[in-house]
């Protein structure tokens, strides 16, 4: 994008001092085996006692006529606080640095400051970027949202799922970490009628409990 400028004095993402959160499974309709929903119910109810993660990995942004494409490194703290270093693909310099509390957003870019109480407005407005955040901290590790119904749910053998449908958004996952039913994935493309599709590729993950 051609708004995006380095931001100086940006933080380093680290874990530490996170609380753990307790978040009850929702409901959804499954299509696959009692093992896979077994294993789907389990998944939901562990990740809902990570108390802290960090994604390092390649987003891709299409939106109308416009595209984008950039790296991240998002720290997420509990579920209501985060961190997150938007970087230039081709020097890693970061370009913007969004911080997010109970309530309001910090966006850094291009020397100024701005706020908001929604992440995907503020992103929209300043950076032409529309990710939906509030989904996404749940929907990048593979779970559904526990606030919101969730429309289908698709499970491959191991109960992860393939396909996850919930906020208008539809998920799909094209790979994981390894073969266990905890992995966390590595490709997961997010699309939104009409015309607003989300990549992310996962370089590295780091979970605490």
């Amino acid at each position: 994008m051609q708004r995006w400028i380095p931001v100086a004095g940006v933080c380093l993402l680290t874990l530490g001092g996170c609380a753990a959160q307790h978040q009850a499974a929702p409901k959804t309709d499954t299509v696959s085996g009692a093992d896979a929903q077994a294993n789907w119910k389990q998944r939901q109810a562990d990740f809902a006692r990570m108390s802290a993660w960090r994604l390092q990995g390649k987003v891709g942004v299409q939106f109308q006529d416009q595209s984008a494409s950039f790296n991240m490194s998002w720290l997420q703290n509990g579920n209501d606080g985060y961190e997150m270093n938007i970087k230039n693909p081709l020097t890693g310099s970061i370009v913007a640095y969004l911080k997010g509390s109970p309530g309001e957003v910090t966006l850094q870019t291009n020397g100024k400051t701005y706020q908001d109480a929604s992440a995907e407005r503020l992103l929209q407005g300043q950076l032409g970027v529309s990710l939906p955040l509030d989904g996404m901290k749940y929907w990048v590790r593979g779970v559904p949202a526990p606030d919101s119904p969730v429309q289908k749910v698709k499970l491959d053998a191991q109960g992860r799922p393939e396909m996850l449908q919930q906020s208008g958004w539809v998920v799909a996952y094209n790979g994981w970490q390894d073969n266990d039913w905890k992995a966390l994935p590595e490709k997961i493309n997010l699309s939104r009628a009409p015309d607003t599709k989300v990549k992310v590729i996962a370089k590295d993950w780091q979970t605490r409990y």
